[in-house]
Parts: structure tokens; sequence; C-alpha cells
């Protein structure tokens, strides 16, 4: 243990000083325990299971929490622990057509931390920032998947989201997808409609409205676009487009401003080549740690353990706009953030852009699937106007707020993560320190903000037939 001591010999000061943090800081956490979870039941009566029924399997359980703290404790700020994740995946029968096509299904039910898109520092539409509690129906067949989801996001006050995806390769090279969600709230008249797959909601909406004025005010749609195309190998370029309201009638030109939103990147990944150290670490800690030393982990990783390396690293470059007013709408229950507060988009949130940069190294998950590493390095460049979350947008505006209104501040970002996985286990620590301009929106003022976080996850895999 860390705070044990040899017998007959004084402990140092440091070592008390960092007990004594240690014991604080954890005693802290545990006190401001914020745990929140959504366990999912499916309780199947045994006299009603017959001899020929097909049941779905448990395909996997994860559990995901998170430790945060600041760095810099300029106010008065105390570490909270997190229960981010707790979801159940069950792997239901697949169907086979006489033309050799195989139509898979599965259904995951529970906490969930869902993205959709491209972008790595974050998705426009569905980021995992948030999670949502609620269930996740998938279908896939061949190159195509649709994904539907139906969540809660104040099951208490029926503040419900409702999402469905459809992606899939049009060309070897090209991956596009499409994405609608719509929050509901209060007086939301659920249709059968609104349950029919890759059904769109936006005419749903429109529909809808043209029948019942009342009903734009308890919904609020976005719609998103993405596109991923491998430029050469080990090249990819990616962007997406959402859209919250645009000005299509030539009337509102000039007099409602685009409140839409938009990712550009392109990734460039390639294989690692190194005789120790790194893969040793990012490869090889699992066996390391289980006392495989009968093994040579330096020579088994210079090959590659499968006649490849195991070992890439990433520099990726990526740009994110969104305008003012998007997230938002006219009756704030329909915002997009979850009842913590949480916003469902991507982090940056409204009248923000940014530019980053981030070098990754990851192990190669198919050749050692429980023993993952990464590492990572990010920089990133915001800036951020006074436009808010949650604000609507006002006729009496105009166009003139539609981007970086006001006094914009800036954020210089520096982040440092790792993490390793050893199934059924994963543990991760991050580091984030930010510079900021402007800070509070306030001409000149200064100030400089960190903060570290630690998280641990919990993962359960159905044994496979081969094992």
């Amino acid at each position: 243990m860390l705070c044990e001591r040899s017998p007959g010999k004084p402990m140092p000061m440091r070592m008390w000083v960092l007990c004594m943090w240690t014991v604080i800081f954890f005693g802290v956490s545990i006190l401001l325990i914020t745990c929140e979870a959504a366990p999912a039941h499916i309780r199947i009566r045994p006299d009603a299971i017959q001899p020929d029924m097909i049941l779905p399997a448990v395909e996997d359980a994860c559990a995901e929490g998170a430790l945060y703290a600041p760095i810099f404790m300029q106010e008065r700020h105390c570490p909270e622990l997190s229960l981010s994740k707790l979801q159940v995946s069950f792997a239901l029968p697949s169907l086979a057509s006489p033309w050799g096509h195989i139509l898979t299904t599965d259904m995951t039910v529970g906490r969930q931390r869902i993205r959709w898109g491209p972008g790595v520092t974050g998705r426009l539409l569905l980021s995992d920032r948030a999670p949502l509690d609620g269930l996740t129906f998938q279908l896939g067949l061949d190159k195509i998947h649709y994904t539907q989801i139906h969540a809660a996001r104040d099951f208490s006050l029926g503040k419900w989201l409702l999402a469905h995806r459809l992606e899939g390769r049009v060309l070897p090279n090209l991956k596009i997808g499409i994405s609608e969600a719509i929050v509901v709230s209060g007086g939301f008249r659920m249709r059968f409609v609104h349950l029919i797959p890759a059904f769109p909601y936006y005419l749903i909406q429109h529909l809808t409205i043209k029948g019942d004025r009342e009903q734009d005010r308890w919904t609020n749609a976005l719609v998103s676009v993405d596109a991923s195309v491998n430029l050469r190998d080990n090249l990819l370029a990616y962007a997406e487009f959402m859209a919250d309201d645009f000005p299509w009638a030539m009337s509102a030109k000039g007099r409602v401003p685009h409140m839409v939103g938009g990712i550009i990147g392109i990734s460039l990944m390639k294989p690692l080549h190194l005789a120790d150290g790194v893969p040793i670490l990012m490869t090889r800690i699992g066996e390391l740690l289980k006392g495989a030393a009968s093994r040579d982990p330096v020579s088994e990783t210079s090959q590659g353990g499968h006649g490849r390396p195991d070992t890439y690293y990433s520099v990726t470059a990526e740009y994110v706009r969104v305008n003012n007013y998007v997230y938002s709408h006219k009756n704030p229950d329909n915002t997009y953030i979850t009842r913590t507060g949480q916003l469902i988009g991507h982090r940056l949130g409204p009248d923000a852009d940014g530019v980053y940069l981030i070098v990754a190294v990851n192990s190669c998950p198919e050749i050692e699937p429980g023993n993952r590493g990464q590492a990572t390095l990010f920089f990133g460049y915001e800036r951020h106007g006074e436009g808010a979350l949650g604000q609507p947008w006002n006729p009496a505006h105009g166009t003139r707020r539609e981007f970086l209104w006001g006094v914009v501040e800036t954020r210089k970002s520096l982040g440092l993560s790792a993490g390793v996985t050893m199934l059924p286990a994963a543990l991760e620590l991050s580091l984030k320190a930010e510079s900021i301009d402007n800070a509070g929106h306030i001409p000149g003022a200064r100030t400089i903000e960190g903060n570290i976080t630690i998280a641990a996850r919990l993962h359960y895999d159905r044994p496979s037939a081969n094992h």
C-alpha cells in the first residue's frame, strides 16, 4: 500500500502529505457521489418459456464511471464521482434471405453513450458527452445499418428524445450517414409513424403542424448528413453538416439566421514500428501483469505477433463550427439537454467554433481484442460568442447575432490522456489545461483552468462459440 511504512523507520514528511492528500481527495469524492444509473431489467417467467422459443442472448454488459476533479482550486470545487453508463445489449435472431443476404438485429437497454458521425472531438447531433437512458434498436443488412433510439431526457417531466440513423458504404471508399432527432415535451402527441423505421421526422413534424399548429411548441427537430472518404491508403477525410432551422423560403433570406453546424477534418493513420517501449506498454501490458514472463514481448511486438504491426499512430486535424441558436427552441423544455443540463450535441455548444489537432497511439484491437492501449495528445483553439445554450431566436435579433456575437472568449487547450483495457476492466486517466482570454466575456479578463479525470469501466462479453 502507498501509506505503509517499514518497522522502526519514521515516515518522511512528504509521505505524510501524500497520504493525507489521498485520503482527503477520495474521502470528499465519496461524500459527494452523484451516482445516477439506469438499470435494465428483463424478466421472463420460467413457466412462460417453451422448448421451441428463440430468446435473445446477452451480447455484452458494460458499466462506466468517472471521477472528475479540478487541477487549479481557484474556486470552491470538489471532486465528483458519477456512473455514466450502465447498459445491457442483446443479440436477437438473425434472418437469412433466399438471395444470401443476412439481416442482423440487436437491442441495447439502459444508460448509453451514443455518438453518430465521423467527428473526433465530438458529434453534432448525438455525441457521447451526455449519456441517455433508453432503448436502442439496430438493423444491419450487408453494408447498410439502421439505428433507432427512444430515450428519456427527463422521465418525470415527460421529456423524450427520438432519433434514427441510416448509414452505409455506397462506394468502396465512401461512407454516408443520414441522422434525424426530435426532442419532445409537454403536449406532444405520439403517432404510429414515429415508430416506423427510417420514416423522416421532419416530414412527420411538417404534416403534424399543418393539422395542429400547437404541436410546433412541443417538438424540436434536427437533421444531419455526414460522409467519410478514403482519399488514399491510411488517409481519411470526413465532414458533417447539421441543420436546426434553415431559411429555405426566399422571404426568410437575410431575416432569419442560419441555425446550422458543421465539422470538417482529415486523419492520417500509420503503423508504428518500434522495437520496444511503447508497443510493449500498449499491446502487452495485460500479459505482463498476468506474469507471462516465459514469452518474449519485445520480439513479438516488433513482428506484430501476427505478421503485421500491432500498434498504430494517427494525426487528425479538425474544424468545428456551431452557429448561434442551435440546439435551442422557443420552448425551453425542447432544448437539446438532459435532466442534468448536459448538452446532447457537440460539447462546443452554440455560437462557437474550434480548430483541433489530435495525435494518438493505439494498439490494434483485431490483434489483441482483450488487451488494448491508447495514448492521446490534444491541442485546441476555440472561440465562443455570447450566445448561450437554450437562448431562443427572437425576430428582433435578425441575423446580426448569427455567429460569434458580442465579446468573444478564446480558449487555448492542451490535453493528455492514456488508458489501458484488460477485459473485463479498463482504466483511463485524462489531464486538461486551458488558457482563457476575455474569460466570462469580460474584455481583458484572463484565467487558467484545468481538470483531471479518472474513468473506470467494467465490461462483460458473451463467450464466443469457438472458445
